[in-house]
């Protein structure tokens, strides 16, 4: 979900939070020879026992939490997570128990974990609270989304969303929306190419892929372009721009050191995450306020797709201000997910150019036999979509 900053998103909060490392790449650091099967060349037979051990016999640093929380700090922690967390499984296991000033953990590396938790969920999963988004929901006095709500409340809007976000059918209607974005990141990139006059083009890649994939995120969220991929923005998108990479920078801090002690100080970092959420929440107002005056105009159709947001709307199905809560949710953890990926896919892609020609070659192919039908050319890709999953294999792209 959340990338910026280094941070380390867990999957489970009560009665402690799970983290789980990438399997592929961990593997190798740590000596597996095969994906986390072998536990017992590394691990001592004590920690291979069948029974479950209670919550106090875990293993790891979680009786100091702020002593803890200090040396984490000292070693970059926020930047540094994972190499931290790969040192204290090779130190502690496969499972271990961590305290950082108030927040408790249980890490885990074990794929074969990871999917017993899962299958044990039920129908209400617990999942991370993410305290200091929360805190602004609470100090704002606003409804907390989808990603903030638990146990019936949660999988009622999911429900909702589901359709509207999740399900195959709302393929055909993104598509046009992200088709457009991409395009002009293409046309993008070949002016600069023809800018450099060397034939190749040397930018930020990672500035320039966080703005196409909040780009891309909120043509098929609010159904509006923001004006990313231009030379010069617009000072209010460039506003918006600048908050949403706010929001994520102030999230990191706050992951370990609680809001409420920010908030009561009246520190800059709490100050600054505030003053970002102000200004996405006034986006996705005014998003709301355009797309009610476009209905009312009727300059559009209530059968014309222009994004989730105004579905949601014209369906009725949510109170507005929950919708306005869980689309800002939606996007917070939409983007960073989307360009991280991108990033690392590219990076693999460099380091294996046969594969790389594999692909274009799929590609030009694709397109040519698809004839402009986008959908068609999506499905003829197969290398591209196994490019991306053996991404997420190798990389950990939640923090």
């Amino acid at each position: 979900m959340l990338a910026r900053g280094g941070m380390h998103l867990p999957a489970l909060a009560n009665p402690s939070s799970l983290w789980i490392l990438s399997p592929t790449k961990d593997s190798q650091i740590l000596g597996y020879r095969r994906a986390y099967t072998a536990a017992g060349e590394v691990y001592s037979p004590s920690l291979q026992r069948k029974v479950a051990r209670s919550f106090s016999e875990l293993p790891g640093n979680w009786r100091t939490g702020w002593l803890n929380l200090f040396h984490f700090w000292q070693e970059g922690g926020f930047h540094n997570v994972h190499n931290i967390m790969i040192h204290k499984f090779q130190k502690f296991g496969p499972i271990y128990r961590e305290k950082l000033g108030l927040y408790q953990s249980v890490n885990i590396i074990n794929p074969e974990d990871a999917a017993t938790l899962f299958k044990s969920e039920g129908n209400y999963p617990e999942r991370f609270m993410v305290p200091p988004w929360m805190a602004y929901r609470d100090f704002r006095n606003k409804p907390y989304g989808v990603l903030l709500k638990k146990g019936e409340a949660w999988r009622s809007d999911r429900l909702i969303l589901n359709k509207e976000a999740l399900s195959l059918q709302m393929i055909d209607c993104f598509v046009p929306l992200l088709n457009e974005v991409s395009e002009d990141f293409v046309k993008r990139v070949q002016v600069q190419i023809g800018k450099s006059g060397r034939g190749r083009w040397t930018g930020d890649l990672t500035n320039e892929l966080f703005r196409f994939a909040l780009e891309s995120v909120c043509n098929v969220l609010y159904g509006a372009r923001l004006g990313l991929l231009q030379d010069l923005i617009d000072p209010e998108a460039q506003n918006f721009i600048d908050a949403v990479t706010l929001m994520f920078h102030t999230t990191s801090p706050m992951l370990y050191i609680p809001p409420s002690v920010l908030c009561r100080i009246n520190s800059k970092t709490w100050r600054d995450h505030v003053q970002s959420w102000d200004v996405i929440f006034r986006h996705a107002d005014k998003c709301i306020q355009n797309i009610y005056r476009e209905l009312r105009l009727d300059r559009k159709s209530t059968k014309e797709y222009t994004g989730i947001l105004s579905s949601l709307l014209v369906q009725d199905k949510l109170p507005i201000d929950d919708i306005k809560a869980s689309v800002t949710e939606m996007m917070a953890g939409g983007v960073d997910t989307t360009s991280m990926t991108l990033q690392w896919a590219m990076f693999e892609l460099a380091r294996t150019p046969v594969v790389q020609e594999q692909l274009r070659a799929e590609i030009f192919a694709a397109r040519q036999a698809a004839q402009g039908n986008m959908l068609k050319m999506l499905k003829a890709i197969r290398l591209l979509k196994a490019v991306i999953k053996e991404t997420l294999s190798h990389w950990c792209l939640d923090w």
